[in-house]
């Protein structure tokens, strides 16, 4: 009798992994670059601490903004994200065409209501 085991890691989990591996990476880098152009140009001995809340604030901004372009508003559609012009290009195989023709079938019905 064989047996198996689901070792898939839920799709939360890898979410917040990549937040925080990500946002580590880009905030310290980004405060790191700041503090050293902030010195170079004379402005500050010691502007680290201060770079690195002007970067995890720009970092928290940057995962509003994806977060808002993502998240559809009824919470239905992952297709939200993703341009119009690139169902019929990048997108072609994974559904974009059949998709491009429902957004245009109820395109074509809202302006024949109207």
């Amino acid at each position: 009798m064989s047996r198996t085991v689901d070792l898939s890691v839920p799709r939360w989990v890898r979410i917040l992994f990549v937040f925080f591996l990500l946002g580590g990476a880009f905030v310290t880098g980004a405060a790191a670059l700041l503090d050293t152009a902030v010195q170079a140009l004379g402005l500050a001995e010691n502007a680290y601490v201060p770079s690195l809340g002007l970067a995890v604030f720009a970092y928290l901004v940057v995962c509003s903004v994806w977060f808002a372009r993502t998240t559809d508003s009824d919470g239905s559609s992952v297709w939200s994200a993703i341009p119009d012009s690139q169902y019929t290009g990048r997108h072609a195989e994974s559904g974009g065409i059949a998709r491009k023709e429902q957004e245009d079938a109820i395109r074509e019905l809202q302006e024949r209501e109207e």
